[in-house]
């Protein structure tokens, strides 16, 4: 869509360059400047706080303005320098991920409330040092954001806690939530990268397992919200590749 309005907005004399993370959709829609960038999706700049590698990205497309030849011009990011390279000092916080058994519903939600319970002083002080938190938009606490996407375990349902919000709704923003209240906790003290922060929330906890779970139970399901909130919002589409998913 950006790559679209850069036409349009060309067209009106106002110069345009564009952050590309699918090189498909510039090759096909061709604005007149891009710039691919080998980030995931949700990060056109980078991982966070690496401030350098952001500021780096934004001279490089800016830069690009420079040209005006008529063509669609395609520059590539620096691949060397794509802010995954992992930092060897960082310890990933224990999780009780060893032997789930994703039937039960009663355990599954033990061990994660205990694994929220481990996670939030490393998540309070992230917040503390960093003055911030990206989490929120479900408007819901940790331990209600939990009890509801454990919910879903025994299949979909429309008791929403919101009035104002369906329950597969609530159920995406839940886990968009839960997902960087993980990455926040576990970031704080280090500077992981983007794919040792993945790994490990993919691999090695439970909250991880959880929403592996109910991707594939919403996968083709008969409850049209609840199938397209898990199949596409759920597991980022590098992540269903990574673990064959």
């Amino acid at each position: 869509a950006v790559s679209v309005l850069a036409h349009y907005l060309e067209e009106e004399g106002l110069a345009t360059t564009v952050v590309s993370l699918v090189r498909l959709h510039s090759e096909t829609i061709r604005p007149p400047r891009s710039l691919f960038v080998p980030f995931e999706l949700g990060r056109p700049l980078g991982p966070p706080n690496n401030h350098v590698l952001q500021r780096k990205a934004l001279e490089q497309a800016l830069g690009l303005l420079e040209y005006d030849d008529g063509s669609s011009l395609i520059s590539d990011f620096d691949q060397n320098n794509d802010g995954t390279k992992p930092d060897e000092n960082w310890l990933p916080p224990a999780t009780g991920f060893s032997n789930l058994d994703m039937s039960d519903v009663t355990d599954l939600a033990q061990r994660l409330k205990n694994e929220i319970e481990t996670l939030a002083p490393n998540y309070t002080l992230s917040v503390k040092t960093r003055g911030r938190s990206p989490v929120g938009i479900a408007k819901l606490t940790i331990d209600e954001i939990a009890k509801h996407i454990l919910s879903f375990l025994d299949g979909p349902h429309e008791l929403s806690p919101r009035e104002d919000l369906s329950a597969a709704m609530v159920l995406r923003f839940s886990v968009d939530d839960l997902k960087a209240f993980y990455t926040e906790a576990a970031s704080h003290g280090g500077s992981p990268s983007s794919w040792q922060l993945g790994n490990w929330f993919w691999r090695d906890t439970v909250a991880g397992q959880i929403l592996i779970t109910l991707r594939a139970a919403a996968m083709d399901h008969s409850d049209k919200r609840f199938n397209i909130v898990g199949s596409r919002f759920l597991v980022l589409r590098i992540w269903i590749d990574k673990l064959n998913l």
